[in-house]
This record gives structure tokens, C-alpha cells and sequence, in this order.
């Protein structure tokens, strides 16, 4: 399991998050915060605010209130307005640039091989030369286990081989945080061991990780703490082994109940 020291760095500060779609206020002042090389799982129903949340950290989502510090940098926070303030377009890409995202969906270029999908970002984005970014790609295409797909594309995958493609894709911008939303709920159950492997591997190698997963096993072993969150809330907090064997709160006992 990832330490835990409290003298690790903190890579990513969230605090009194609110964020409301319309009439509907779905995070509720939120509060979490990542050290270097620990992972966070975030667990709980559909329609707690789970995938808002951990879209608010790259600004997929815009927060309405709150603070967002990404290495020790306010990506956002609450002027005296009450209002919640964004960095300018520079910096805000500049500490985005440090956060890499999985989504449920793949999302790969169909148009690109595997080995294209991977160079993409880097030379568009970080204006990376092809001869620079390539033996980098190679490594992490070996290292999620594909190196012999390089050439295929997306359509050639499996599902399961599409998504440690995402995966790989997302190391390939070399991040600081790694984000991952659902990443095994759109595959069948015997791929989704492959890319948990893959995740797994990441976790023992001290990358930064945020997870919003309905895997409690994933949760279990390989997190260094879990929150439960319901109705736009965290319901509970703690590291996995109190969390699951001595939950405190109800709602997290029948959720766990339902899941274990």
C-alpha cells in the first residue's frame, strides 16, 4: 500500500467544493486531499457526484465555489464574491498539464494507430518532436503489455486492450496525477482484470492517483484511502482496511453490503 507520511507533498487540495447543475446542487461542499504517490478511491451510487467531482479537478466541470490547488497552485478559488475564480488561460493549462484523465469511454482517434494515439498529445500539446516521444511511447505500450499492437487500430482492440491504450495515452503527457473515471465499467468482466493489472502496477509504483471505481477489491488493495460519497456528500473516509472491515456510518454498511 501506498505511504502515507504526512510529510509527503500534497499534489492535489479540493476544499468546500460546490458545484450545482441548475436547480440541483450536486457536490456539497467537498473536501479531499492527495499526497504524493497515494491513492484515492472514490466509491459510491450512481448520482452521489463521484464523476463530477473528479471532473471538476481538470475542469471538465467548472466548480461554483470551493478552492482547487494542484501542487501547491490555485487552479481555483472563492473570491469575495463568494464566486469561485479560475487561474488565466496560461496557468490553468500549465497545471492541468500535470493531471492525465481515463474515462469510461475509451476515446481513442479511430483514424490513428496505437502508437499515433500515443505521440498525438505530446507533439501537439508540449510541441514534443516524433523522434523525441517515441522510444517513450514504446516503453509505456510494453509496459500495459500491448507492444505488439502498435500498429493496430483502436478497431483491431479489444475493449479491455483499448483502454490500457487510454491508459498508456495518458502516461504519455508524462502527469504528475493520474485520473480515472469508471475505467472497467464499459468492459466485460474478463477484461476488466487486464486493466485493474494495469492500475495495480501503477498504484505499487507510487503514481498519483484519483479513482472513481465500483471495483471494492481494486479499492481494498490497492488504495491507500477510500471515500464514500452519497447524494453529493462524503459520507465517509478512511483508509481501506478500517473502511471496509469497521465502517462507522449506516449508509456506508448497506452500500458495502450491497457491493461485497
Amino acid at each position: 500500500m501506498a505511504n502515507t507520511t504526512n510529510d509527503a507533498q500534497v499534489m492535489l487540495r479540493m476544499h468546500d467544493i460546490h458545484k450545482s447543475f441548475g436547480e440541483l446542487a450536486v457536490l456539497k461542499g467537498i473536501d479531499i486531499e492527495v499526497r504524493r504517490g497515494e491513492v484515492l478511491a472514490i466509491i459510491g451510487p450512481s448520482g452521489s457526484g463521484k464523476s463530477t467531482l473528479l471532473r471538476c479537478i481538470n475542469k471538465l466541470e467548472t466548480i461554483d465555489s470551493g478552492s482547487i490547488e494542484i501542487e501547491g497552485e490555485f487552479l481555483a478559488d472563492t473570491n469575495e464574491h463568494g464566486v469561485a475564480e479560475y487561474a488565466d488561460l496560461k496557468k490553468s493549462r500549465e497545471l492541468l498539464s500535470h493531471t492525465g484523465m481515463v474515462f469510461q469511454q475509451f476515446n481513442l482517434f479511430p483514424h490513428m494507430t496505437v502508437i499515433e494515439n500515443l505521440i498525438e498529445a505530446p507533439m501537439q500539446v508540449k510541441s514534443m518532436k516524433k523522434a523525441e516521444i517515441l522510444p517513450y511511447a514504446r516503453e509505456l505500450l510494453a509496459k500495459v503489455g500491448l507492444s505488439d499492437r502498435a500498429d493496430y487500430y483502436p478497431s483491431q482492440l479489444s475493449g479491455g486492450q483499448q483502454q490500457r491504450v487510454a491508459i498508456a495515452r495518458a502516461l504519455c503527457m508524462q502527469p504528475d496525477i493520474m485520473l480515472f473515471d469508471e475505467p472497467t465499467s464499459a468492459l466485460d468482466p474478463e477484461l476488466t482484470g487486464e486493466v485493474l493489472k494495469t492500475m495495480r502496477e501503477l498504484a505499487a509504483e507510487r503514481m498519483t492517483m484519483v479513482v472513481v471505481t465500483h471495483e471494492m477489491a481494486f479499492a481494498r488493495e490497492a488504495a491507500s484511502q477510500v471515500i464514500f460519497m452519497a447524494d453529493g456528500n462524503i459520507v465517509e473516509q478512511g483508509d481501506p482496511e478500517t473502511f471496509f472491515n469497521r465502517p462507522q456510518e449506516e449508509r456506508t454498511k448497506a452500500f458495502l453490503k450491497n457491493m461485497l
